[in-house]
């Protein structure tokens, strides 16, 4: 009896270790700030342990990194951050090389769609067409080879039909030529030498699934014994993702020809997927106060666009605001592009991106006459 116990014993035990992908060592993963960690936990799920360098309350703009951030950064098998653009406090620690770590810069070392960093406070109004389906058409690109057990397979494109008035057809193939025509009469070529890339890419979903199909050709070459748990990680990942983009289509629509103004000039990714209507910022450049010939302009524009909102960010607070809507039918609302009130872990970044979908809606719905 004890032999038949103990055969079946090795069995449930066989199949387990079959099933669960190889940790034969465990390695130190860190991302830099919260929602590119959020993706990354999401591939990693199952298989290596992901740890979050900046606190969620942080802005990367000039961090000062304690100690203790600063030994994990040094210790670190894995490190994932966006690039110098943004985490600007890492530029010369990440440039050391360190024999057993790999650094991977999602700006330098992914294709992903990027925008130039705009000019000016002010930004004129694009016209809406509404006239037609909004309907999103997602080619992945990569052959997973296997079958999910539903009619969602990322071997070709997805039809995602939310009955708006724009079209975006999206190619995971990464022909990464820099010249992206975004159908509001704005292209951006990035051939340009005096563009500077705009390092918020996390806002777009379509950037969140380059990164998801980027980093995870990345992560099979940091990490071979596991490459099949990451492509079916990537899957899962690939498949909220493309939910939630509907989703928020959906829910945006209603608002997007109401202008407003923001902080600073973070959102340009997320106004684009979805087609807002956004009217300036305060300031380009958090670090940096505006001038008196930027309040002017931007008091003008709520005076005659009857800009609807106008939106601070939980890590900067400006007493500007209260004094830019002063005498307007502005509404003040809030705006966070990094989650600073959202618990660390895979879901973080579907969280941040419905936060910042109902914050808009919630200030720039119409008042109920």
């Amino acid at each position: 009896m004890r032999i038949i116990k103990n055969f079946a014993t090795s069995l449930l035990l066989g199949a387990t270790l079959v099933a669960a992908p190889v940790q034969a060592e465990s390695r130190s993963v860190v991302a830099t700030i919260l929602p590119i960690h959020s993706l990354v936990a999401g591939l990693m799920d199952g298989i290596h342990e992901t740890e979050l360098l900046l606190p969620t309350t942080a802005s990367p703009h000039g961090y000062a990194m304690r100690p203790s951030e600063a030994r994990l950064l040094q210790n670190a098998d894995l490190v994932i951050w966006l690039g110098p653009e943004l985490e600007t406090f890492l530029r010369r620690t990440l440039a050391e090389q360190r024999e057993g770590r790999t650094v991977i810069s999602l700006l330098e070392d992914l294709q992903l769609n990027e925008l130039p960093v705009r000019e000016g406070g002010v930004w004129e109004p694009h016209a809406h067409d509404h006239g037609h389906d909004h309907d999103h058409g997602h080619d992945h690109g990569h052959d997973h080879g296997h079958d999910h057990g539903h009619d969602h397979d990322h071997d070709h494109d997805h039809d995602h039909d939310h009955d708006h008035g724009h079209d975006h057809d999206h190619d995971h193939g990464h022909d990464n030529g820099h010249g992206h025509d975004h159908g509001n009469g704005h292209h951006h070529d990035h051939g340009h030498a005096h563009d500077e890339r705009d390092a918020h890419v996390w806002l777009s979903p379509e950037n969140a699934r380059r990164i998801a199909t980027g980093l995870t050709e990345q992560l099979a070459q940091w990490d071979p014994e596991n490459a099949q748990a990451y492509a079916n990680n990537r899957d899962a990942l690939l498949e909220r993702i493309d939910a939630l983009d509907a989703e928020l289509a959906r829910q945006l629509e209603p608002v997007q020809d109401r202008p407003f103004i923001v902080f600073h000039d973070a959102y340009q990714y997320f106004e684009q997927a979805y087609d807002l209507n956004p009217a300036g910022s305060i300031t380009i450049d958090p670090s940096v106060q505006p001038g008196a010939g930027r309040i002017v302009e931007l008091r003008n524009r709520m005076s005659t666009d009857h800009v609807a909102c106008l939106f601070t960010e939980p890590q900067f607070r400006p007493a500007l605001a209260h004094t830019l809507v002063e005498g307007h039918s502005t509404r003040l609302g809030e705006l966070d592009p990094l989650g600073s009130n959202i618990e660390p872990g895979p879901d973080a970044w579907f969280e941040l991106m419905r936060g910042l979908a109902d914050d808009l809606v919630a200030c720039l719905a119409p008042a109920e006459s």
